[in-house]
């Protein structure tokens, strides 16, 4: 049986949900909450470039969205590391850059929803 798009962001989301509650608890239920908010003014790579700089729940946000970015939409060979990635946001096509924030947005829906049930539940 094949999966729509939503149900594999679903999946990835509530996989990085449960293990950023386990981790980190509120500290990256905040963070989900807000990050939609921060791309959307700030960009993409500047908030990616402040999660980089922060502390280990600011990092876990930010490895949880590169590893959903480079599952879904990465060329072969995907870039690994956060100054690769970053690189390669860098000299994409502007359209690319789109799609990558749309896509983060999108895996950010699912997270946001998921921190609560995951936290609920006392994971």
């Amino acid at each position: 049986m094949t999966q729509t798009l939503d149900q594999k962001r679903a999946a990835l989301a509530w996989g990085y949900a449960t293990a950023g509650i386990q981790q980190h608890g509120k500290k990256y239920k905040n963070l989900a909450k807000g990050a939609p908010a921060l791309i959307m003014n700030s960009g993409l790579m500047p908030t990616l470039a402040f999660y980089s700089g922060k502390d280990a729940e600011h990092r876990q946000l930010l490895h949880d969205l590169m590893s959903g970015l480079l599952q879904r939409l990465a060329p072969q060979p995907a870039p690994r590391d956060f100054l690769s990635f970053m690189v390669m946001l860098q000299k994409g096509e502007s359209r690319d850059y789109l799609r990558y924030t749309d896509e983060a947005l999108e895996l950010l829906k699912w997270i946001r929803q998921f921190v609560d049930a995951v936290d609920k539940q006392g994971v």
